[in-house]
């Protein structure tokens, strides 16, 4: 999908606007202890933040907040939606497979859907720009399409593969159709290399969503790992 004219397009609407229910229990689990005197210190940036609708909440909970985006119009409706909460983040224009942060930068690095648009090495290279940013001992998260969603089964023709595991589109009639290159990882590949790279403590847990009255399914993985210490 070419977001820069989805986001032109249609505006606020694009994406939702209220944050992902796993990312709050992510953050719940491994920040919300801080009292909010202290979480200015930690620094979270989003990949792929889009319009915002995650980034103003981290930013509302008292964290560094960080923001990076590969459409202009998506930041700008980023800023507009931080303007609208009364909160700020630091905003980039930028590509995930190339953070332009120092080295052991960020204590979390989160990601919801916005990985999935790239093909699988596309991944490789984002997760150890990911490891490269993050301090020791801190933590990934991702929210992430798996293998065993609907749309993935459904890929007969070859032809509308990436590789192993993208498509190049999302045929009509599927949830997500027409959402543009998309990728599905199974939770032992995204374990195995994520654990190559360096990662640790991983923990994967895989959550089923319905679409078109409960006739279709999406699986998602929620991925928390921690860059080894």
């Amino acid at each position: 999908m070419d977001f820069e004219s989805h986001y032109k397009k249609s505006g606020i609407r694009s994406q939702r606007q209220y944050p992902n229910e796993q990312l709050i229990a992510f953050l719940g689990s491994h920040f919300f202890h801080l009292p909010v005197s202290d979480r200015r210190q930690i620094r979270i940036l989003e990949l792929g933040c889009g319009s915002g609708a995650n980034l103003w909440m981290i930013s509302r909970e008292g964290f560094d907040a960080y923001g990076i985006d590969a459409a202009p119009t998506g930041l700008a409706l980023c800023q507009k939606t931080l303007g609208n909460w009364g909160q700020k983040a630091t905003l980039a224009l930028g590509d995930m497979r190339e953070l332009p942060f120092k080295p052991d930068y960020f204590d979390a690095i989160v990601d919801i859907v916005s990985l999935q648009h790239l093909d699988f090495e596309g991944h490789r290279t984002a997760w150890n720009q990911i490891y490269k940013c993050l301090k020791p001992g801190e933590y990934f998260f991702s929210y992430h399409l798996g293998e065993n969603s609907i749309p993935l089964q459904s890929i007969e023709d070859k032809e509308n593969m990436i590789d192993h595991c993208t498509v190049k589109n999302i045929p009509k009639g599927l949830p997500l159709e027409n959402n543009g290159p998309t990728s599905f990882l199974s939770a032992n590949e995204a374990r195995k290399y994520l654990s190559e790279i360096g990662f640790v403590n991983s923990n994967i847990e895989k959550v089923t969503r319905s679409y078109l009255n409960q006739r279709m399914h999406l699986e998602y993985l929620v991925i928390t790992m921690a860059k080894k210490g």
